[in-house]
């Protein structure tokens, strides 16, 4: 990111004055300006992919714990009713 100084440096050593110095300094903002919203709208997009995907990720794990939970419980009915089974 070129400062005002630099660019009217830049724009002395190109032989331009006045109005025309000033157009191009403007410009030229415009142009960094433009540039930096283009980065941070590509930023804003990169990182709500990055959170969907985290999303999904933590989802599809508490669903695993949730089957396994679920197995877990069948498990445990099935040895209960076991039990229940040999005592009778």
């Amino acid at each position: 990111m070129a400062t005002i100084q630099i660019l009217k440096d830049l724009g002395k050593q190109m032989g331009v004055k006045g109005t025309e110095l000033r157009d191009l300094i403007k410009g030229q903002q415009n142009l960094e300006r433009e540039e930096r919203n283009q980065q941070r709208a590509h930023d804003r997009i990169q990182q709500d992919k990055l959170d969907t995907f985290r999303l999904a990720q933590m989802e599809r794990e508490n669903e695993k714990e949730q089957r396994e939970r679920e197995e877990q419980d069948k498990q445990r009915a099935e040895q209960d009713k076991q039990r229940k089974s040999e005592k009778e």
